[in-house]
């Protein structure tokens, strides 16, 4: 008996060790790695230190795709990484607190790669919990900071228009006794468009500005208070919350659950998305790393992550900030997928890490819902075909004539999108259609309704 639970516990330790090993380790062995970025053989690493010694703590670069790393933020002191973006070739913005348990800090901004720092410290007189830029324009920055009270938490919201020179502060929103908490998210489709969420810890507001935060108004009221609000990069009105995955398709209206084939909705650590892998959605968890397309949402494990060293959030750290780590990334010039983890830093070639239902670039046809519906007096229509096609894209009324043949051409594998005007056809209901014949003859059609309302 004792061995054949030797031999089971062995087979089994064998197969957690094959799963584990499938993934190349990278570096950064005694790091929390909590936010990645990788352009060719460059990776950047925002780091904590495990045991709570900020000693080693901060960013870290390699060029030599992980063979070598070198910190590049001594010269401003230890702290853990709570935020970091970089502009190619050298700009590079950080929040850098001082101690393990911080989740807000100072902003820092490099424009030699880490050579030398400035402080960004005309923002606010509290730390900077959250910044991100404008994925439209670099010069465009927002920026929420931390106050603590002895009933809760204030963060307000603050932009710069001069890439973090000057800075002043935006909206005006909900708040009680218990303080207001902000979550924002970039339209990813609309370049003027951005969302805030607020937790009074009483009730919760979704409001929206149409004019890059200038004014703001208020949509709804969403189902939870969010830790982490997103958006979608194909599907417009789409929105996510993080980390109680409730998720909107008509800009916040009506909202619905969006864990299907999750073991349950706890262990969230952050959420990816990249344009070179349309129709797909990355949600990495403390339990591994699951994939879903996002027009039909039903998470798949990615067999072995689940061995990965993911328990981020314990040891003797406060992850008050986990739905704003950026601890996942493809570096679609090579296929290779990172995981940032509590003990350093993973790879593998994407082709071998995710089965080709789940991932891969496209593969059919789609036709996307038109963005704004209804609208007036025009709409943008988006498309994704997966190899060279001659594409016909036609506008029907609603007894079936055609109106407007809006594209009709041979167009090689991608995402597409096009503009419709309407300034000369009355209000209703239209159909568009879009049909594709491959170079073997083969042909899709496929089309969706949508409302001209003036």
């Amino acid at each position: 008996m004792k061995i054949t639970v030797f031999i089971i516990f062995s087979l089994l330790l064998s197969t957690i060790s094959i799963y584990t090993q499938t993934w190349e380790f990278v570096g950064l062995d005694s790091m929390v790695i909590k936010h990645l970025y990788v352009s060719g053989d460059s990776i950047w690493a925002g780091t904590a230190h495990r045991v709570g010694n900020q000693d080693r703590s901060g960013l870290y670069r390699s060029v030599d795709g992980g063979n070598n790393w070198v910190q590049i933020d001594n010269a401003i002191g230890n702290g853990v990484i709570l935020g970091f973006e970089l502009i190619p070739p050298s700009t590079l913005f950080i929040i850098k607190g001082s101690c393990a348990y911080c989740v807000a800090g100072t902003l820092y901004k490099s424009t030699n790669n880490g050579e030398t720092w400035e402080v960004i410290d005309n923002i606010s007189n509290y730390p900077i919990r959250w910044f991100g830029i404008s994925p439209f324009n670099n010069n465009n920055i927002y920026s929420l900071d931390w106050l603590a009270f002895p009933l809760g938490m204030i963060n307000f919201l603050y932009k710069s228009i001069d890439g973090g020179e000057n800075w002043y502060g935006i909206g005006s929103f909900p708040g009680s006794s218990h303080g207001s908490r902000l979550t924002f998210a970039f339209d990813l489709i609309d370049s003027m468009s951005l969302y805030v969420t607020v937790n009074t810890q009483f009730d919760q507001y979704l409001y929206k500005s149409t004019d890059k935060g200038n004014n703001w108004f208020f949509v709804s009221t969403p189902p939870v208070a969010p830790a982490e609000t997103r958006t979608d990069l194909f599907l417009p009105g789409r929105i996510y919350l993080f980390a109680q995955y409730k998720a909107t398709s008509d800009g916040g209206f009506n909202w619905y659950d969006f864990d299907s084939g999750l073991p349950n909705q706890q262990n969230y650590l952050s959420f990816y998305m990249n344009a070179n892998y349309p129709n797909k959605l990355f949600n990495l968890r403390r339990d591994g790393l699951y994939v879903t397309k996002n027009d039909s949402i039903n998470w798949i494990l990615m067999q072995g992550t689940e061995n990965l060293p993911l328990n981020i959030g314990s040891g003797g750290f406060n992850f008050d900030d986990v739905g704003q780590m950026t601890n996942l990334i493809i570096n679609p010039d090579k296929d290779i997928i990172y995981i940032g983890t509590a003990k350093g830093l993973y790879k593998k070639n994407l082709a071998t890490s995710i089965d080709d239902n789940m991932v891969t670039k496209p593969s059919e046809y789609l036709l996307y819902q038109n963005y704004p519906n209804p609208f007036n007096p025009s709409t943008t229509i988006s498309y994704l075909i997966p190899e060279r096609s001659f594409i016909k894209i036609s506008v029907y009324n609603i007894l079936g004539k055609e109106v407007r043949t809006l594209i009709e051409e041979q167009q090689t594998a991608g995402q597409f999108e096009l503009e419709f005007e309407s300034i000369d056809l009355p209000s209703g209901v239209y159909l568009y259609v879009l049909t594709a014949t491959t170079e073997t003859g083969l042909q899709v059609k496929e089309g969706k309704k949508m409302l001209l309302i003036k």
